[in-house]
């Protein structure tokens, strides 16, 4: 058995009992002993300790290995076995544990080097991204290959942003949405599978660059439902998807072979499709574009041929 004052690296053992080595200035308030690291994870650890008699509560404090005592993370316990969460993988960590007596006089236990686990997700992620519905949104679709995954961690900003400063979400599920976003903006988005706790895969980067405040008309399409245009009876139907609430009317543009959507035939409907009857040939192409409650107008979508 070694002692804490060697240094322990506890990493692949997962029973590790330390004897008391750890010193304090303070006397008269016993420390705790034979302290036993029982089990580790990637992102946990567990200890027990035999406590001190007339001492009934214990602060335990942890950080990564070498943190100054007291700068770390705190929290009590009255509890002789312990288990510290959300840590990083494959981390050494020094933790100390400080008898609270009587009269405010304190003894510290210190625990050094305890090291957890390698990461168990080193899964694949992906995702897709896509914008549907509203401008200021972006929906997100997750995959993970390679294992299972408990949530997933999107961290987002203006492309170039320093991991770690950007805004982070949280998934529960395999799709989410990134609300707020500004229109005809870059974003760099970092996407993460967490297997448990904090422990996370890689991330992967994304660059998308989101659409305008009025996007254009897609899927545009058209049906000959009678007639002909030869004879000048030809009824035609015009149809599009607009997946957006901000358009208050579309335009669509009829032209000939080449011809410009500004220069052509324009007729405006607050619906998703149009139908002209007594139609000739002379007309073999058509645009459409959004107008929209701001005031503006889309790019003009198109053309397509009939």
């Amino acid at each position: 058995m070694k002692t804490l004052c060697l240094s322990l690296f506890f990493s692949a053992i997962l029973l590790t009992t330390f004897n008391s080595c750890s010193s304090s200035d303070e006397e008269g308030c016993g420390k705790v002993s034979n302290v036993t690291v029982y089990s580790t994870g990637p992102s946990y650890l567990s200890f027990s300790f035999e406590t001190v008699s007339n001492v009934n509560s214990y602060m335990i404090e942890y950080g990564v290995a070498g943190f100054t005592k007291g700068t770390g993370t705190s929290f009590p316990t009255s509890q002789s076995g312990v288990t510290i969460e959300n840590l990083n993988p494959s981390t050494l960590y020094d933790i100390y544990i400080t008898s609270l007596c009587e009269q405010g006089e304190t003894n510290f236990y210190k625990i050094s080097n305890i090291a957890t686990e390698q990461s168990q997700c080193t899964g694949q992620v992906s995702a897709n991204l896509y914008q549907w519905y509203s401008t200021q949104n972006i929906e997100v679709y997750f995959e993970y290959t390679g294992g299972s995954v408990d949530k997933y961690e999107v961290e987002y900003g203006l492309q170039g942003f320093t991991p770690g400063s950007g805004t982070t979400l949280t998934f529960n599920s395999t799709s989410g949405t990134i609300q707020g976003i500004q229109t005809n903006t870059i974003y760099d988005i970092y996407v993460r599978a967490v297997c448990f706790q904090n422990d996370k895969s890689e991330a992967k980067k994304y660059t998308y660059t989101t659409i305008g405040s009025c996007p254009k008309p897609i899927f545009l399409s058209t049906t000959l439902i009678s007639g002909s245009c030869y004879q000048g009876t030809a009824y035609r139907n015009f149809s599009w998807n607009y997946d957006y609430s901000n358009a208050q009317s579309f335009t669509i543009s009829l032209v000939s072979q080449g011809g410009l959507p500004q220069n052509g035939n324009q007729f405006t409907t607050s619906n998703e499709s149009i139908a002209f009857s007594n139609m000739f040939c002379s007309w073999d192409q058509f645009y459409v574009r959004a107008n929209c409650s701001d005031g503006s107008t889309s790019e003009w979508a198109g053309p397509i041929n009939f």
